[in-house]
């Protein structure tokens, strides 16, 4: 089934998205902590950048001190001073 294809027939069925097509999802707590789920590996990790590999993009989380507080398979927690999240 093309990806197009897939998309319609989800939205149309009222299924969720990060589970049948993977998509990441990214909730934040204030500007102090955001949280991922649905990440395929984190490529760059300091105290002021964060990039992480999802299935349709990279996320790349910049800000101050910031720390991997939690990290399963599934899901991670990155708390700090967040100034910015971008999806490349």
């Amino acid at each position: 089934m093309a990806w197009e294809s897939k998309r319609s027939a989800v939205s149309a069925l009222g299924l969720p998205r990060d589970v049948i097509l993977g998509d990441v999802l990214v909730s934040f707590v204030g500007n102090c902590q955001v949280n991922i789920e649905n990440y395929r590996g984190i490529l760059i990790y300091t105290d002021t950048l964060v990039k992480i590999r999802a299935k349709n993009c990279r996320i790349v989380i910049q800000g101050e001190n910031l720390r991997i507080e939690r990290y399963t398979a599934e899901e991670m927690t990155i708390t700090g001073r967040i100034h910015s999240l971008e999806f490349q």
